[in-house]
């Protein structure tokens, strides 16, 4: 066993997906969640067999980790921070992989943990111990203190991973593409190709995308304007046979982002003072289908 030592939190999709491939790179792995159970021995990604590490239910505060990982959902993850704080574990960094947007530093303030983040562009379905990994472009982080430490865990384990200077765009425009994706998945039960080969929902789509730019673009700079970003997802995206996280969500029963994506768009346009009809419509079919779920 390697000297790395490996928490994660959150035992969903990529959490899951992170254990099997760290431990399978011989780093000792801690994981909690509620779906760790039912993965139990072994983890079949793209059928291929991996051994997954014992679960646990309690943080280890005997242990110094290298790395903690919180793959939760957005709105679990103040209160893991706040357990953290409270556990107090020793570690070296804490790693956020939440698509949503939020202040890095203010959370680093409220809660005095040294943070970075990073984000998805792969596509992870996971039902009971098989998950389906559909490649986008990998995992990409930030250049900042952590990055070497970061980049050699992710090669190590062979995952693809990436570098920017300016990881907030990224996460500006990763939200966007969620906000015209996500919520339309879930409603309808549909890959991202299905939903670009669909007319009228793919015409949704890009009419999402373009307002919710708009409604950022008043807080936030955007590097790439609405059209650009637009022919970027259809180029890398539209035919992605994925499931997005919030279709899986709505298959278990499980309360969705959805309220700080699009539900994000919506109150900060109105704080802005720009209409988000489209946003609205959105959210309002989701919740009639599906009205526990927002």
């Amino acid at each position: 066993m390697k000297k790395g030592k490996i928490l994660i939190l959150g035992a969903g999709s990529i959490g899951s997906y992170l254990a099997a491939k760290f431990f399978h790179a011989n780093y000792h792995v801690d994981v909690i969640g509620r779906k760790a159970d039912r993965i139990g021995e072994r983890l079949y990604i793209n059928n291929k067999k991996f051994d997954f590490p014992l679960t646990s239910s309690e943080i280890n505060v005997q242990l110094t980790y290298d790395f903690i990982f919180l793959t939760c959902k957005i709105f679990d993850l103040k209160k893991n921070l706040h357990n953290l704080k409270k556990r107090s574990p020793k570690s070296k960094i804490i790693i956020l992989l939440q698509n949503c947007l939020y202040d890095i530093s203010e959370l680093e303030r409220i809660y005095n943990q040294d943070l970075t983040s990073i984000l998805v562009y792969d596509g992870f379905n996971l039902t009971d111990n098989k998950l389906k990994h559909t490649k986008g472009s990998g995992f990409l982080i930030g250049s900042d203190k952590h990055s070497e430490n970061l980049l050699h865990l992710f090669k190590d384990s062979y995952i693809e991973i990436k570098t920017t200077d300016n990881i907030l765009q990224h996460r500006i425009e990763k939200a966007i593409y969620n906000c015209a994706i996500n919520i339309f998945s879930a409603t309808y039960s549909k890959t991202v190709r299905e939903l670009f080969a669909d007319e009228k929902i793919s015409e949704r789509m890009q009419k999402i995308l373009y307002e919710s730019h708009e409604v950022l673009s008043q807080e936030m700079e955007i590097s790439q304007d609405k059209e650009v970003m637009w022919d970027n997802l259809h180029r890398l995206a539209s035919n992605l046979d994925h499931y997005a996280s919030t279709y899986q969500d709505v298959r278990e029963n499980k309360v969705t982002e959805l309220a700080f994506l699009n539900g994000f768009i919506i109150d900060l346009g109105r704080k802005v003072g720009v209409a988000t009809p489209l946003n609205i419509e959105a959210v309002d079919n989701f919740k009639k289908k599906y009205p526990n779920l927002y």
